[in-house]
């Protein structure tokens, strides 16, 4: 009887190896989760609180970002004598309370209810070596947190007969987690130049009435 070799098309050759790659990627992953859950559960509260500082910076920051691209002012106006010095400079009130009712509302959403932390998976291993490095494995922390907006001006010295004002915006927050596995509480706070006005001469009288 004569031996036929049948031919099996190309998508078929080689499945058994695909299949094996399959299986060890599979097998990697399951190791990788299990080793982060159990690191992770170790994991020291200074971590955690480093972590969860960021995530509020980062929520600070974006608030502030988003609401100065919807108004990018200006947040003073500035009256000059008759010599075309600068004799006053006043806050727009207005502008600045949209601003701050702005960042606290935005605030109030993204500070409270479940939040994802990253720590590096190299912080996990408890060697000095790896830490700070590696992929970021995230955290759940359920986070109960407020803000408040101040503003406030500043004189610098500029050069001769020269001063700087600023109008800067403070934001300081506030975050707590009173999950029994990842307790922690942060504080933390961030300035923002609204505006600088540059005076040549007599410092000029400010009005900013909160």
């Amino acid at each position: 009887m004569r031996y036929i070799r049948k031919k099996f098309p190309r998508r078929y050759r080689g499945g058994g190896k695909k299949r094996r790659w399959a299986v060890w990627l599979v097998l990697a992953v399951i190791v990788i989760a299990v080793f982060c859950e159990r690191a992770i559960s170790g994991v020291s509260p200074e971590l955690i609180e480093e972590a969860a500082r960021g995530y509020v910076l980062e929520c600070i920051s974006e608030a502030v970002d988003a609401e100065m691209e919807e108004d990018k002012g200006p947040f003073v106006n500035v009256e000059k004598g008759s010599e075309g010095q600068v004799s006053l400079v006043s806050a727009d009130q207005e502008r600045l309370n949209s601003l701050r009712a702005g960042v606290l509302e935005r605030l109030s959403h993204s500070l409270k209810g479940r939040a994802t932390v990253y720590v590096p998976v190299g912080s996990l291993t408890g060697v000095g070596l790896f830490n700070g490095r590696g992929f970021p494995v995230p955290v759940k922390l359920q986070l109960e947190g407020s803000a408040i907006v101040e503003f406030s001006t500043e004189f610098t010295g500029a050069g001769m007969n020269q001063t700087c004002h600023r109008l800067v915006m403070t934001v300081r927050a506030r975050a707590y987690s009173p999950s029994k596995r990842f307790e922690t509480s942060v504080e933390t706070e961030t300035a923002t130049v609204l505006a600088e006005t540059m005076v040549v001469g007599e410092v000029p009288k400010m009005n900013l009435q909160q």
